[in-house]
């Protein structure tokens, strides 16, 4: 009890309920403790800001439960201490609330050129074709090609520069890379190439980076005809996946090249691979007018019988041809692979943009477990060999139709459900409108607890599609480039772990956004 005259003060309070309070504050609020005054006070709650408890607690409820990444994640944090809890969980909080705020800004950004003096050929600017983050690292290494050149960035949070540590200079033009998503893998990057001297032969290399001795090592060189290989679609674990009718190419010693899928489904006019990516144990393709589920070439580290690669394939076609799309497909950092199913439970995402009489529409199409398939795989108790069951429900209809600019393309999206498209837009600068070309940002949010519940209605058990408030960033461009679709800004990548985004130029620079 306070004494008579005086009125209740927060400070006035035991530490085991000022401790409960602090559980039910922001991350910014914790912060604030530090700079209360007077300053016997402030010591006070400087140090209980400074607990572990605290900073273990505001990790759980600020970013794990609310599916964030964490940057520079170990698979205990209870191993942890208090500062390093306190920066994670700071520079993810700060990440969210920037990429939610009504106005996104760049904390920092790093600009550099990424050409190289090892390209004898180089006889002036090149574009910078390709950007890619290298999964695991936390947006500290960043892959660029330009021209010739494959290079390998070091590029540590907080710093004003980009160091070159690697670089791998191919016989032509490289004109394709992927990067293995999986970052256990021991193959780093896969490149295409044109064959020097054979006419419609192409060259295809895995690389392995080895950033203590800075440099790449080849671990498979295939020569094959460009419609076999080219373009590259996916790479994971020791597989890479490729081509037109799809092939799988699996990169251990030694190497084999076996079809992939429905052939059939190529053949179908206006129906390219848009995107491939791993669901567990089975595979997702998006093509431009259909929908394809097959088993993943590796799976707990077994390989699928090659029959099976392409026997074992169903898939829905839709009714117009979308123009770019992509996958989202929320992953935790803690969920071990030998506890995963064949198939999540939460919802996988598909976001497809399609053209039609002049409305230019991004819709979403959510693939729910299959219950039939979960029963079979429990009474098995293992994986089978044969789809007798889909383990997915195709969507019969789109969740959410959003409608986009026609310009928009490129979409780029993180294992936490976080991604961005680019777009050309007007913007306000000076007084006056010119146009830019802006990275839209959005969120593909899971399931709420309620709408996981088995008992209530399909269809609030999807997932749900949020857009950023304003541009994530911009760059004026002008007519020229909007007429003749020659844009400046010719690749991006993304790192939703640390918030970071590449953008590669025309002119072979790069530039190197953090938004924590």
């Amino acid at each position: 009890m306070t004494p008579a005259g005086r009125r209740p003060a927060l400070h006035a309070l035991p530490d085991d309920v000022l401790l409960l309070v602090i559980s039910h504050v922001d991350v910014p609020d914790i912060l604030s403790l530090r700079a209360v005054r007077p300053a016997r006070t402030s010591r006070r709650f400087c140090a209980m800001s400074k607990l572990r408890w605290v900073w273990y607690d505001a990790i759980q409820r600020h970013v794990v439960q609310k599916g964030l990444p964490i940057p520079a994640a170990t698979t205990d944090l209870k191993a942890l201490t208090s500062e390093h809890l306190e920066a994670r969980t700071v520079h993810a909080s700060r990440f969210h609330a920037n990429w939610n705020a009504p106005r996104p800004v760049t904390r920092a950004a790093i600009e550099f050129c990424a050409e190289s003096s090892r390209d004898p050929d180089a006889d002036g600017p090149h574009a910078v074709s390709h950007v890619a983050f290298l999964p695991g690292h936390n947006g500290q290494y960043l892959l660029t090609t330009v021209g010739k050149t494959l290079a390998a960035w070091e590029i540590p949070l907080g710093s004003s520069e980009a160091y070159c540590v690697a670089e791998w200079v191919s016989t032509r033009k490289i004109e394709g890379m992927v990067v293995n998503d999986d970052p256990k893998g021991e193959v780093t990057v896969a490149i295409v190439s044109a064959h020097p001297t054979a006419e419609g032969v192409v060259e295809c290399r895995s690389l392995s980076f080895d950033k203590f001795r800075g440099r790449f090592y080849c671990r498979m060189e295939l020569r094959a005809r460009r419609e076999v290989v080219s373009p590259l679609h996916y790479l994971h674990d020791d597989y890479l996946v490729f081509g037109d009718p799809m092939h799988v190419c699996f990169l251990g010693a030694p190497t084999h090249v076996k079809p992939l899928g429905n052939a059939a489904l190529s053949e179908m006019t206006d129906n390219r691979v848009l995107a491939v990516k791993v669901i567990n144990r089975y595979l997702l393709v998006i093509r431009q007018r259909a929908f394809e589920v097959l088993f993943a070439p590796t799976w707990k580290g077994m390989r699928a019988s090659y029959p099976s690669l392409v026997s074992a394939s169903v898939s829905i076609e839709m009714d117009i041809s979308a123009s770019n799309a992509t996958i989202v497909f929320r992953q935790s950092p803690y969920d071990a692979s030998e506890d995963q199913p064949d198939w999540p439970s939460e919802p996988v995402t598909v976001l497809s943009r399609y053209s039609d009489d002049g409305f230019d529409t991004l819709h979403q199409y959510d693939f729910l477990p299959n219950p039939m398939a979960k029963r079979t795989e429990l009474e098995k108790g293992a994986p089978p060999t044969t789809m007798e069951y889909i383990p997915c429900i195709f969507p019969s209809r789109s969740t959410t139709i959003v409608s986009v600019a026609p310009s928009s393309c490129d979409f780029r999206v993180g294992p936490s459900g976080k991604g961005f498209w680019t777009e050309t837009r007007n913007i306000t600068l000076r007084h006056a409108r010119t146009p830019a070309r802006c990275l839209v940002g959005f969120t593909v949010r899971p399931a709420t607890p309620r709408d996981r519940d088995p008992k209530a209605c399909k269809a609030r058990r999807v997932a749900r599609l949020e857009l950023c408030k304003d541009a994530l960033y911009w760059r004026r461009c002008n007519i020229h480039e909007i007429l003749w679709k020659k844009y400046m800004m010719v690749s991006t990548a993304f790192e939703d772990t640390v918030g970071r985004i590449a953008i590669g130029d025309a002119m072979g620079r790069v530039e190197v956004l953090d938004l924590a």
